[in-house]
């Protein structure tokens, strides 16, 4: 879709830091039974409009071959923890930073089963694996595996080497206390500097050289 539009300035742009991935929640209510993709056909799933999520929710009932074996509810996502209390659906898909507070609302009042997804299916998916840890909702003892596209901070080289720096300090210092009031910041690690497929800018290589993170050439 960029075809064409291409700029020289965009060869400016330098990675910071990663910030919550929009993350993939295939939700199933309790009562459904359904614990895996195939178990969702003759389901009622909920995609909404219009949304990153939608669309991929879209995208993986085709590839996994469900596209004309589920009914698809014509509503808006914001009515999906409702329409799950009231059993009208059997499911819905969101994306979004975890814990999701949707989810975190379905969970908690119905009782629900986040799908994990197998090697295979993220595979085919071409998004980035992600894992959920254990706990994260209501009810949920095992991790999930779910897909997830990346999402990270961005400067140019016009940012001087010690604002960028400075910049990628404090994100990291102050990470956990951001946690503390809005819990998706604690799914952020270092680990997801893999992720990153763009030049990373001097001032923050500076500072991931200073706490002995590892980086790739790609990021130099």
């Amino acid at each position: 879709m960029f075809e064409g539009k291409g700029d020289p300035v965009f060869d400016e742009i330098r990675a910071l830091f990663p910030i919550p991935s929009l993350t993939m929640h295939f939700v199933m209510s309790a009562e459904s039974g359904v614990t895996s993709f195939a178990e969702m056909e003759g389901k009622t799933i909920l995609l909404g409009s219009g949304s990153f999520g939608a669309r991929e929710g879209a995208k993986y009932l085709g590839l996994f071959g469900l596209e004309d074996k589920v009914t698809i509810a014509d509503s808006e996502l914001s009515n999906a923890v409702n329409a799950l209390k009231n059993g009208q659906i059997d499911g819905f898909v969101t994306a979004g930073s975890f814990p999701a507070p949707n989810v975190i609302e379905a969970a908690a009042s119905t009782g629900v089963t986040v799908l994990s997804l197998n090697d295979e299916q993220i595979k085919t998916s071409k998004r980035t694996r992600l894992t959920i840890p254990a706990g994260t909702y209501t009810g949920q003892t095992n991790d999930i595996t779910t897909t997830s596209l990346p999402v990270v901070a961005y400067s140019t080289t016009k940012m001087d080497d010690d604002a960028a720096y400075t910049l990628t300090k404090t994100f990291w210092e102050t990470r956990e206390n951001m946690a503390k009031d809005a819990p998706w910041w604690a799914g952020v690690s270092v680990d997801m500097l893999r992720n990153i497929t763009t030049q990373i800018h001097p001032g923050a290589i500076r500072y991931y050289k200073e706490i002995g993170v590892a980086l790739n050439a790609d990021h130099m």
